[in-house]
């Protein structure tokens, strides 16, 4: 029979034994990095939630950009009319001093002075015509003033509704953007087919894209477009050596003259709406619902956009996402 001492200490030793063994145990599954497939849907989930948080960017800054105008005009109306209004009542106010401050004194002047009663009533009644016409006209400017006064509160009030909304849409966008780094690190694993830099641009050599039939103006966006294959894709950027979806179109569509908002919702309110089935080169084709993803057909099955973070200027399939909807600009 072992001693109590002799136990004791086996019980130590199997102690220190079975906590040496923990610490040799693998890390489970739960904490690996992700698989190959496993990457890919996660790059494209992140990727796509940084898309769409950059277009509501772009949509605020279009809108500022609209309500800025108009606090502008309401500023300029109001100080119009505030100058209008003080000029014609110091008129008026003159006019009080100097012929009806004392009514009663004035009357009788008036009336010693008429050669007959009829004079004197049409001198009256000119007073009083004089006067009641200004002041209608200064309770008219009162009223425009007091209107283009509101007009400026509301239009500041909505100034600073949109530019709250642009900095919290802002700081969403600085936040995705420094997922900046996860995005790369699931890059780098994705599988060598789902990988754009071992894809390429297309699925094939982009001379052998067939375009399709379109319009001078069309004709020279889809141009412009497929010339910024291979450019990389950047939150935010116009061109001409980086591009977002809706920065994209934008650039191809100006050199061919018509003018588009940095945004792709705000791009589907442009043009003749038509039909998936009616799509052809140069029409511009949106995706998801809310809209924030835009390209550019080439022909009824292909388009050329910048898709997301990571993967340059190319051309996909136009139904490898979700379609909402296609406009016709010329």
């Amino acid at each position: 029979m072992a001693s109590p001492r002799r136990t004791q200490v086996l019980r130590s030793v199997t102690v220190v034994a079975l906590t040496g063994a923990a610490a040799l145990v693998p890390v489970t599954a739960a904490h690996a990095e992700p698989s190959c497939s496993d990457a890919r849907q996660q790059f494209v989930v992140n990727g796509n939630a940084a898309e769409k948080v950059a277009e509501q960017l772009n949509d605020a800054k279009v809108d500022r950009a609209k309500v800025a105008k108009t606090v502008a005009a309401a500023d300029k109306k109001a100080r119009a009319a505030t100058q209008q209004y003080g000029k014609v009542a110091g008129d008026f106010k003159k006019v009080v001093a100097g012929e009806l401050k004392n009514a009663p004194a004035g009357q009788f002047a008036v009336f010693f002075t008429s050669d007959s009663p009829k004079a004197f009533a049409d001198r009256m009644a000119l007073m009083d015509y004089v006067a009641g016409r200004k002041g209608k006209t200064i309770d008219a400017l009162a009223t425009v003033r007091a209107d283009a006064v509101t007009a400026q509160g509301e239009a500041k009030k909505q100034l600073a509704a949109k530019t709250k909304v642009e900095q919290d849409i802002a700081a969403k966008a600085t936040d995705l953007r420094k997922r900046a780094g996860t995005l790369s690190g699931l890059l780098s694993r994705l599988c060598v087919e789902d990988n754009p830099a071992v894809q390429g641009v297309s699925g094939g050599p982009v001379q052998q894209m067939p375009v399709g039939p379109a319009s001078g103006g069309a004709a020279k966006a889809v141009q412009v477009a497929m010339a910024q294959i291979g450019d990389p894709y950047v939150w935010g950027a116009g061109g001409p050596d980086a591009f977002d979806c809706s920065g994209l179109t934008s650039y191809a569509w100006a050199a061919a003259g018509v003018s588009l908002p940095h945004s792709s919702s705000a791009q589907f309110g442009y043009g003749r709406r038509v039909s998936r089935s009616e799509v052809r080169a140069g029409d511009l084709v949106f995706f998801y619902s809310p809209i924030h993803h835009v390209g550019i057909a080439i022909n009824n099955s292909q388009m050329v956009h910048a898709s997301t973070y990571g993967v340059p200027v190319r051309i996909d399939n136009i139904d490898s996402s979700p379609f909402s909807g296609a406009t016709r600009l010329g």
